[in-house]
């Protein structure tokens, strides 16, 4: 899986019932198919890292309410892609609720 299949199947999951903004996104194809792409959720700001060597993803959240450039980061999942979807998700939803 490519760090950009992985960024539009977690759009798509999201999509469905929740409202997100694309912040960033930066796409290495010749850095192994690294990937970063930040979003903004219900007041807070995901970050999705697939470091495309060590083939890991890693999802990482801030406070709510902070600025982008000032996050302090927490990691909320580390793994492999495929895994990524589904626990990530799962993740997301117990920490903002349903309606995340």
């Amino acid at each position: 899986m490519t760090f950009l299949e992985l960024k539009e199947q977690f759009e798509n999951k999201l999509t469905g019932n929740h409202k997100f903004d694309l912040l960033e996104l930066h796409f290495a194809p010749y850095s192994f198919g690294s990937g970063i792409a930040a979003y903004r959720l219900k007041g807070g700001i995901l970050k999705i890292i697939y470091e495309g060597r060590d083939n890991e993803v890693q999802l990482l959240i801030s406070s709510p309410h902070n600025k982008y450039p000032n996050c302090s980061w927490a990691t909320i999942f580390t793994g492999l892609p495929g895994d990524f979807i589904d626990s990530g998700i799962t993740t997301l939803i117990s920490l903002y609720g349903q309606s995340a």
